[in-house]
């Protein structure tokens, strides 16, 4: 890697940084992609604004880098059937087979992340230096550093559920010469930075938009609180993560969307939306269904002229989950459900950048990260673990209403494993399902290819994912998941 970070003076007080091709062996010092920062002088609210959009665009680039966001969380969870003659690698990965010839390093390798968080440290520490009269709308200073700390927080919970302990940097390199490796943080103690970070986003940002077009594609303090809410369900915070949810949801300003509208929601942008990628078409940001996006999921007639589904549902999962066939989210979200070539078209709002030729195909639905269906069942199980299970019914009987199948009335256990499956059949292809079957230790439950690894949900377990061995070069103070030690 040959990336360099470097000073230059402007002026008295000017002070800008720039890339150049000098050899860099330390792992967490890497170039954020189209670094938006490195030619801003940090001295204006343009130059910041820039700063927190090339943030989001970073975001987006690694959660759809080699489809991420569902090859962590659902590739495991036993939703698909993959094909392993049309994708060894991720028919591998759904063995919980997260090691072999067939899975690529890339999974295994966090570089890109800490290419984000450089760039979001620097935006944390730079912009609060900015003077206010260079904004030119005032709240904008304080929303991008909101912003800012929200998508540490992410970004750092993301690797956490990922790997476990990851490394805690929390300040720019501004000098490379400088940079140290640091070892991996235990994962407690960076979900403890995520906390601190979410209280500052809280801080700093507000519910609702001013633009709504922003809508769910900018953080705002639901989006905050929303996280909290996880970050807390994962940690067995579940008084917190009670607290967090319940404020989403009576200030949010959120709505569920009704039955007639649902499957508005997976384009993206609705009143139901919490935190979302962008992926518009309309706005140039729609994604190829060439070999690319969601092209795994999809064929003919949802794809024109694609023969093949790389990831077709498993219809032992769907039986196993969605005992009510009426169920309006069956309909929704599945084609031919019970084929070997059944399809996922929850998402697959496709358009054609060639017209009628229809060789080259588009998606255009947002990536959902979270929504007001998956914080009233996640308060719904804080609730239930709380023994507060009247409350948490009433949650649960508010999403079974608009999926049109009867209500639920029981309690205790029972109300518990409820839960969890209607989170299955709701947050279905949502990147949920594997961290809320190892959230609740149920994950052999759902996909028994993972009953010897699992170990309960211990951190030394086979859930999480090691480390690329090609880091540990250069990398001293780097130890591999302890799980997988001696096992790659």
């Amino acid at each position: 890697m040959k990336i360099h970070f470097k000073k230059h003076i402007a002026g008295l007080l000017l002070f800008m940084l720039v890339i150049s091709a000098v050899a860099c062996k330390r792992i967490l010092d890497l170039e954020p992609h189209n670094s938006t920062f490195t030619g801003a002088y940090f001295t204006n609210g343009q130059d910041a604004n820039s700063a927190i959009s090339g943030a989001y665009s970073s975001v987006r680039r690694v959660l759809l880098n080699n489809y991420s966001w569902h090859v962590y969380g659902d590739a495991p969870s036993g939703e698909f059937s993959i094909r392993s003659d049309r994708d060894n690698q991720n028919y591998n990965i759904s063995n919980g087979e997260f090691t072999g010839l067939n899975v690529g390093s890339g999974n295994w390798n966090w570089q890109s992340y800490y290419q984000l968080l450089q760039q979001l440290n620097l935006i944390i520490n730079k912009v609060p230096g900015i003077g206010i009269e260079k904004f030119t709308n005032q709240d904008d200073k304080k929303r991008i550093i909101g912003e800012a700390y929200f998508l540490r927080a992410f970004t750092y919970f993301y690797m956490s559920r990922i790997w476990g302990d990851v490394p805690l940097r929390l300040e720019p390199d501004l000098d490379i010469n400088q940079a140290k490796n640091i070892p991996r943080t235990p994962a407690a103690q960076v979900l403890a930075q995520c906390i601190k970070d979410l209280e500052l986003a809280k801080a700093n940002l507000v519910f609702g938009y001013s633009d709504e077009n922003q809508r769910a594609v900018r953080a705002n303090k639901g989006s905050a609180l929303a996280l909290e809410a996880h970050i807390k369900a994962w940690t067995g915070d579940y008084a917190g993560s009670e607290i967090a949810a319940d404020d989403v949801i009576k200030n949010g300003g959120y709505a569920l969307s009704d039955s007639s509208q649902y499957s508005k929601v997976f384009i993206g942008k609705s009143l139901e939306g919490i935190f979302e990628i962008n992926i518009s078409y309309g706005q140039s940001e729609g994604i190829s269904l060439n070999g690319g996006g969601y092209a795994p999921t999809l064929r003919r007639p949802y794809v024109a002229n694609k023969a093949d589904i790389q990831w077709p549902v498993n219809t032992s999962y769907i039986n196993k989950i969605y005992k009510d066939t009426a169920d309006i989210r069956y309909k929704t979200f599945f084609f031919q459900a019970q084929s070997s070539e059944g399809q996922t078209i929850k998402f697959s709002n496709v358009t054609y950048a060639d017209g009628s030729a229809k060789n080259d195909p588009r998606l255009s639905n947002n990536l959902i990260i979270f929504r007001l269906a998956d914080i009233y069942l996640l308060r719904a199980e804080a609730l239930n673990k709380l023994g507060r299970d009247g409350e948490a019914v009433i949650l649960l009987n508010a999403i079974r209403k608009r999926a049109k199948i009867a209500d639920y009335a029981g309690g205790g256990t029972a109300l518990g494993t409820t839960i969890l499956e209607e989170r299955l059949r709701e947050l279905y292809f949502e990147g949920q399902s594997y961290y809320d079957m190892v959230r609740t230790k149920t994950l052999p439950a759902y996909n028994e290819r993972f009953k010897d690894q699992f170990m309960n949900g211990a951190p030394e377990g086979g859930w999480l994912w090691p480390v690329d061995p090609g880091m540990f070069k250069d990398d001293f103070t780097l130890t591999q998941t302890p799980y997988w030690q001696g096992r790659l």
